[in-house]
């Protein structure tokens, strides 16, 4: 078959851009003929890097302009341009950014409802929520997405977790395919094999500030015995600017054992996780969480707000790792203490099993049988 994939840009190397291009692997792999329409042209080389994942070839790919860094959701939108030129051509078109488009695509991953940002209980974590600015600047989108919302009745819809899946089901009156992401595991359990680790805590996440690593500085200052790692890529001018507000911080407070890696290859992620006893994470109410599956398969104790699908779906409310309730730097650090005493190779072993639920493969599976019995509808 011609399959087109439609992603606004793979340069933000997040986790939907992982769920984008195992999807491109996935149909690849089967001998399918996947082409990619995106906003912003791909950094093949930065991507590959990033992610660690191979592909086995590069896609033919339609982009609209060199690089975008800025009007971020918006660049989804001008997609539909993209897929009216090519619709025809193609046997199926599956929108992996997950927002609903004028033109719409046969598939859609939505991770999470946009639409739904600023109108429930996660709204306060959300940036758009944040200042006068981010309103004025959401406002618009809302309103395009309030109009392209019927188009949802002609896409197979598919989704992340059982939290977004209610959510869909709430504010949309849709109802959602589970195909959890994929999260290459493989990588991941050779380190969990260490069992001489350090009393450490990495987290895993793009530099931006709805994912409140700016809090790190102030948990680590609490626990000076404990070492702490920050991994995540640091893209566009807000960005850089909250890595250099958490550099400050971290002098000012002067915290020791902390230590950050803005866009770290994937080999220095992987040696950080395998010395690692906790894997960290403070955005609340996560569509999924990849990272957290991460540091299961690495052999992490996953410490995780107690909302989302990190909390839902992945840790099982409790059973697979141990959550806090509010953003307070005490209370995370008490939850941190607690979680590196209880770490011991035996829970170890249960939270790589756990783990294997979400790996890339199954993914790929799922993925290949669902657009095929589509093709076949």
């Amino acid at each position: 078959m011609n399959i087109l994939i439609t992603h606004n840009s793979l340069n933000s190397t997040g986790g939907g851009e992982r769920v984008c291009l195992h999807i491109i692997k996935a149909l690849m792999e089967a001998n399918h003929n996947v082409s990619l329409a995106t906003v912003e042209r791909t950094n093949w080389n930065k991507v590959f890097k990033v992610m660690g994942i191979e592909l086995p070839r590069v896609p033919k790919e339609f982009s609209l302009t060199k690089q975008l860094k800025m009007f971020g959701i918006y660049q989804r939108q001008l997609l539909f341009i993209t897929t009216l030129k090519l619709k025809k051509e193609y046997d199926v078109v599956i929108n992996t950014h997950g927002d609903t488009m004028i033109i719409p695509a046969d598939i859609t991953y939505m991770h999470f409802p946009t639409i739904t940002m600023l109108h429930g209980q996660w709204s306060p974590y959300v940036k758009y929520s944040k200042s006068l600015f981010w309103r004025a600047y959401f406002t618009p989108y809302e309103l395009i997405l309030n109009f392209t919302k019927r188009t949802l009745n002609r896409t197979f819809l598919l989704t992340n977790s059982k939290f977004s899946k209610e959510v869909i089901r709430k504010y949309l009156d849709r109802d959602a395919l589970i195909v959890y992401p994929p999260v290459e595991i493989y990588d991941y359990l050779i380190l969990s094999e260490n069992d001489q680790r350090e009393d450490a805590v990495v987290t895993i996440s793009r530099f931006t500030p709805e994912k409140h690593l700016h809090l790190v500085p102030h948990i680590a200052k609490i626990l000076p015995k404990v070492n702490f790692y920050i991994i995540g890529s640091v893209r566009g001018f807000k960005s850089e600017e909250y890595f250099e507000r958490i550099v400050k911080l971290k002098e000012k407070l002067n915290v020791n054992n902390l230590k950050l890696l803005p866009n770290a290859p994937h080999k220095v992620k992987l040696e950080t996780l395998s010395k690692c006893k906790v894997l960290l994470h403070l955005y609340p109410y996560e569509h999924f969480g990849i990272a957290v599956v991460e540091g299961l398969a690495s052999g992490c104790l996953p410490v995780v707000h107690q909302s989302g699908g990190q909390w839902m779906d992945i840790a099982e409310c409790g059973k697979y790792g141990l959550g806090y309730k509010s953003l307070s730097p005490s209370e995370i650090a008490s939850t941190i203490k607690l979680a590196l005493n209880m770490w011991n190779p035996k829970l170890k072993r249960i939270l790589v099993n756990r783990a294997k639920k979400f790996s890339d493969a199954i993914f790929r599976r799922k993925i290949l049988y669902i657009v095929e019995k589509y093709a076949h509808l």
